[in-house]
């Protein structure tokens, strides 16, 4: 060991500058993964950390006060949010105005508002000023919204929202001065409409309620999450809510929109990972060469083999220590960059340092194994411990090559070119690793190209992400409404030969294996049901459910199985029903988003809740007359449709709404950019590859080149045998990453829409796929053009004169 200390420290004293390099190459690589993979642990970990500070399972609307609700089965706290109902809202510093459908005033208990928002800029207002208050990120992002921002809402009093008489005191017009920029969980993006809330002070409420409309909003949380809303649905129906909203089901569809880009930064480290122990191995290997100089001496002076093999191993583990270092070092300063998009609003101290000690000291062991590892087999290869291969010169594919093209006409230059692509040997340029680059180069830009196509199309077909109609009809929340849903509407609807489906619809909450479920009840009265299946069949029978995908994993279901369906009746009592799982839903809004909810026939869920007997028919007229239906249309296509669609919407303009694209994709823009960064990381490995390529066939074949020269070869045909190299292995590139890549891109988004929840339909753009080759040669040849300058100016005498 002392012998191999001796080296070590001289071969440091003489290689120091280059050990130096390595290690800030591991450091910089390393730091790359880790990095990229405590991104994804921030990232996965950040909504349901928010959910778990700042949560609650689902708020609750109605029109007045409502004591009973803290004596809700399985309730585990209750609290009472007073809404000041507002109008228009002024807003000088406003770049857009704001949208008061979506507007809430909220009153939040003071000791409950630090549970129920997280302060993303400025401070807490002071209760005792009825002037300040918080604003949501949403105001902020899309309506320009600010600390400092001054909003003037006009509120409604109780006459006015009665539409009795004129109320003769002044319109309540309050000053509100935003000191804070804040997020809640029913805030996030999860596929509804967006919400745009203020927080107000206690000083506020004792200024305003008793002269204004109060809209009254509970927020709850149950032992068992939002699977105790379903227990409780009739007897809140009975107490005349206005409504419910499952945050836990929106939840569900915020951490879907972030789980894409949870995989790809998992991709992004894997594929960091790869590249990284190509280009250390190759370092390493390059290093080891350099030192191999001195073996015969030290040989002569007693070392054996294994002690200098040794020696190489050491070295590689003092570089992987030192570079592991520096990769957590880099890891740690980088964490401030992530998460992104919607987690990043998610996670306390956005913008902050951040170690994760088991990802950092897991990932610091892992980056010096592998540098020990790549260090092997050089160390033991130039201490001449490995068998040397036999030389074989020429392969059989670059001798048939050779033929095909000489049968062709092509030049000598061509010729050459085709070659020295193709020719392996030991002493010869990595070909094969230059090749295998190319191949996935090409592969992964064909596959991007693929994914991004095929999303593109599911964007803009609704069909695919639950939403084969073209509107939907639905009460406004205004007294009466519903009754118009259900009787004029919808019997001219029926009356009008030119729509030429209708679907009715409910949403209800029932329990599925013990996991609250948000349900689609539907009803086809023409045409088709206007659903989407990613796969399997749409229900038929009383006992027949379709399921969410991601609904489908969280219950353990399985297509073709049952599962068991409870749901309580009008008077509380649960009832429990076996349903078959016969295909899987892709449904869009008012389930949780997408791959959340489920589907059943009407009938199905009306004798699930008002099992056989003799209160059945009272049971089931009850539960019908509860229901709040969506009339589902799709028009004929053409003029005649177009025209009866427009119809029926100007008449009922009110209750008219049209399908909207899924939040979910729009939040995945933010993960998009993945694949074309998967893509991009492989082209850059590729042509770094084939660029290291040229360079080291150029060096190594100097002394053919001056010979070709001697035989009379100038400088162009020189420069053209290097750009055929080049082609040559682009076009191999080509022949295999194409269909590869374009089976792998199905592949992916086979995968990615199914797990995502909607209809998986891949789309291969011919056109592009066409001009995604030609780029690849034509960056080939780009690549080629220092290498064949270098070749070029090659001095035959000089070289010839050496050997």
């Amino acid at each position: 060991m002392r012998a191999v200390v001796m080296v070590l420290r001289g071969r440091f004293r003489q290689y120091w500058k280059s050990w130096l390099v390595l290690c800030g190459l591991v450091a910089v690589a390393g730091g790359s993964v880790l990095a990229a993979t405590a991104a994804g642990s921030r990232t996965a970990a950040a909504f349901p950390g928010f959910t778990s500070r700042h949560g609650y399972d689902v708020i609750l609307y109605s029109g007045q006060r409502l004591s009973q609700l803290s004596q809700l089965p399985g309730a585990t706290s209750v609290t009472p949010v007073p809404v000041p109902i507002s109008g228009a809202v002024g807003c000088g510093s406003c770049h857009t105005p704001i949208d008061t459908e979506n507007f809430l005033i909220n009153e939040v208990p003071p000791r409950q508002l630090p549970r129920m928002v997280s302060l993303l800029s400025g401070r807490m207002p002071h209760q005792s000023d009825p002037g300040e208050v918080l604003a949501s990120f949403t105001l902020a992002e899309h309506n320009g919204v600010r600390v400092g921002s001054v909003l003037r809402p006009q509120l409604g009093s109780p006459a006015q929202l009665r539409g009795g008489p004129a109320d003769p005191s002044p319109v309540l017009r309050p000053v509100l001065h935003v000191v804070g920029i804040v997020a809640a969980e029913s805030e996030f993006p999860s596929g509804a409409s967006p919400h745009y809330n203020l927080y107000a002070t206690t000083a506020l409420a004792t200024t305003v309620n008793h002269r204004a409309a109060l809209l009254w909003t509970y927020y709850v949380r149950f032992r068992n999450g939002a699977a105790g809303l379903a227990d409780s649905d009739s007897r809140l129906r009975s107490l005349g809510i206005y409504g419910s909203s499952d945050l836990d089901e929106a939840a569900d569809a915020v951490q879907s929109s972030i789980r894409p880009q949870v995989t790809g930064w998992y991709v992004l480290a894997a594929l960091a990972a790869l590249a990284a122990l190509a280009v250390i191995g190759q370092a390493l290997a390059r290093q080891a060469a350099a030192e191999r100089d001195d073996h015969a001496a030290l040989s002569v002076l007693g070392l054996r083999p294994r002690q200098l093999a040794l020696a190489g191993v050491v070295r590689g583990a003092l570089i992987g220590a030192v570079g592991a270092a520096g990769a957590v070092l880099a890891a740690v300063l980088v964490s401030p960059l992530t998460p992104v998009g919607e987690a990043r609003r998610a996670v306390s101290g956005p913008g902050r340092i951040h170690a994760d000690p088991v990802i950092l000291a897991l990932g610091a062991l892992a980056v010096l194994v592998a540098v020990i590892a790549v260090s092997v087999w050089p160390a033991a290869r130039d201490a001449r411990l490995l068998r040397r291969r036999p030389e074989r010169e020429t392969s059989t594919l670059a001798v048939a090559a050779g033929r095909v093209a000489a049968g062709a006409g092509l030049p000598a230059t061509a010729l050459i070119g085709i070659g020295h692509a193709l020719e392996r040997g030991r002493d010869r340029a990595p070909v094969g690793t230059a090749v295998a680059g190319t191949v996935a180069a090409v592969a992964a830009l064909c596959a991007t190209a693929v994914f991004g196509a095929s999303l593109a199309h599911l964007v803009s077909s609704p069909e695919l992400y639950g939403a084969p109609f073209q509107a939907y009809f639905s009460s406004d929340g205004e007294p009466g409404s519903q009754a118009q849903v259900d009787g004029p509407l919808l019997d001219s609807l029926r009356r009008d030969r030119a729509i030429t489906q209708i679907t009715l619809g409910a949403f209800v909450s029932v329990n599925v294996n013990g996991r609250h479920v948000r349900t689609v009840a539907m009803t086809p009265v023409r045409g088709a049901p206007l659903l989407s299946a990613v796969d399997g069949r749409l229900p038929q029978g009383d006992r027949d459910i379709m399921l969410g995908v991601a609904t489908m994993r969280a219950i353990g279901a399985r297509l073709g199985g049952t599962v068991r369906v409870r749901v309580s009746d009008p008077a509380g009592v649960a009832h429990e029903t076996s349903f078959r799982v016969i295909g899987r839903a892709s449904l869009n809004a008012g389930t949780g988003g997408l791959g959340q909810g489920a589907v059943m026939t009407t009938t199905g869920f009306t004798s699930a809740q008002c099992p056989p007997g003799s209160g059945q028919a009272a049971c089931q007229r009850a539960v019908n007359r509860g229901l709040a239906r969506v009339v589902l249309v799709r028009a004929a296509s053409g003029p005649a449709g177009s025209a009866a669609l427009a119809r029926h919407i100007g008449q009922y303009r009110s209750l008219t709404y049209q399908p909207a694209e899924p939040t979910v994709l729009i939040n995945f823009g933010q993960s998009v950019n993945f694949p074309p960064l998967f893509g991009a990381a492989l082209s850059l490995f590729g042509t770094a590859t084939l660029l290291h390529l040229l360079l080291v066939s150029v060096a190594r074949r100097r002394t053919e080149t001056g010979l070709l020269k001697v035989l009379g070869f100038v400088r162009r045909q020189v420069a053209a045998a290097v750009c055929w190299q080049a082609t040559t292995i682009a076009l191999a590139g080509i022949a295999v990453g194409v269909p590869t890549g374009m089976a792998l891109g199905r592949l992916l988004w086979r995968v990615f829409a199914t797990n995502f929840g909607v209809v998986p339909v891949a789309v291969v753009s011919p056109l592009l796929v066409g001009l995604l080759a030609a780029g690849v040669v034509l960056a080939a040849n780009v690549l080629a053009v220092v290498p064949a300058l270098l070749a070029a100016r090659v001095q035959p005498s000089r070289l010839l004169r050496n050997e």
